[in-house]
């Protein structure tokens, strides 16, 4: 199970509430002189888009942005903001391609432009693109706690884990009221193995802002990593109270129920995990999970096949994967599968059905 804790992503919005009073500017001294020319119109387009962008109308909003870039192809902010509307809708790919333009054509120290660079980035697995991106950042804002805060994200994702610490806690001195350097710098301790001072710093996140959700998963997946499945279940439930719209708590708790034979929970909870966030491989690991426990070997098959294209990193995957192989009779592939696994029962497994 993984835990991310990003808050910061809200600021790929920020460029919209910084550009919309100056275009507003224009446009109504334009409308005052009578004017009508193409920067003008390009203004009324952008805050247009941004309209229907706050009302996620995100087609439209891009429809918008596109007619502000054919009056004015140097706009920065509407290749950005298309951009916003294109990572909000799933278009990574073209999202990555309008920041970069706006950089690199326009104006190479745009930094709305990185910022939302940076979480395409991120989200769609460049980690050391994103890590440039956060250290150029840094650069630009050296007094920033989110600077800071970006680049352990980075490197948390490219399992650098003490640079990460080192970068949370970068962003803490920066911001000592900052719950999220605190709770992702544990979620760093965590992801290396160290429980003990993961739970301590999550103690002192609490003490920050006791009403933090990704408090509570990452103590669930602590306990869930210890074997302490009771506890586990306590604390990602408490997570869920405080946001029920969160898939990655949704799927942990669906491994949880699987860990304790609640096979109905795990799979309503897998699936809304999945119905949350379509891209989590997490929840089609559990979900092969579920189907190889109900011995239904072909859809486990199909569901870490389509794990494995999103992420073929994750732990038990490779596990579970050779399992599956194994009862479909496929021997020279689980074989393969168990060569690459992590599980401590990975010897075992290699000496009963490999030669």
């Amino acid at each position: 199970m993984k835990s991310r804790f990003v808050k910061a992503r809200g600021l790929i919005l920020g460029v919209m509430q910084k550009t919309k009073y100056f275009y507003l500017i224009l446009i109504l001294f334009c409308t005052t002189l009578s004017c009508d020319n193409d920067k003008a119109k390009a203004g009324r387009f952008l805050l247009m888009g941004n309209n229907e962008l706050a009302n996620l109308n995100y087609k439209e909003a891009i429809r918008l942005y596109t007619e502000a870039i054919g009056k004015d192809p140097q706009f920065k902010e509407a290749y950005n903001n298309r951009g916003v509307a294109l990572y909000k809708s799933g278009h990574y790919a073209e999202a990555l391609n309008d920041y970069t333009f706006a950089i690199v054509q326009i104006d190479p120290r745009y930094t709305d432009a990185y910022k939302n660079r940076f979480e395409v980035n991120l989200v769609s697995g460049s980690y050391q693109r994103a890590l440039e991106d956060a250290e150029y950042l840094a650069t630009v804002y050296p007094d920033s706690a989110y600077t800071y805060l970006y680049q352990g994200l980075a490197l948390t994702d490219l399992k650098r884990y003490d640079e990460a610490i080192s970068k949370f806690d970068m962003a803490y001195q920066k911001d000592p009221e900052n719950v999220e350097a605190v709770v992702n710098q544990a979620n760093a301790y965590y992801m290396s193995n160290r429980y003990e001072k993961a739970r301590e710093l999550l103690q002192k996140a609490i003490s920050i802002d006791a009403t933090e959700a990704n408090i509570y998963n990452t103590l669930a997946l602590i306990a869930t990593q210890e074997g302490d499945f009771q506890e586990a279940l306590k604390q990602v439930n408490q997570a869920i109270e405080i946001d029920s719209r969160n898939g990655y708590f949704s799927n942990n708790r669906g491994f949880i129920y699987l860990n304790l034979g609640e096979l109905e929970k795990a799979e309503a909870d897998i699936n809304m995990g999945i119905k949350l966030d379509p891209s989590n491989p997490w929840a089609y690991r559990n979900k092969a999970i579920f189907y190889y426990d109900n011995k239904s070997f072909d859809a486990a098959l199909r569901n870490i096949e389509l794990a494995a294209q999103y992420d073929d990193s994750i732990p038990l995957l490779n596990h579970y994967w050779g399992l599956v192989l194994v009862e479909l009779d496929r021997m020279d592939e689980a074989c393969a599968k168990f060569s690459l696994s992590e599980s401590s029962e990975k010897e075992m497994l290699i000496k009963k059905y490999c030669k």
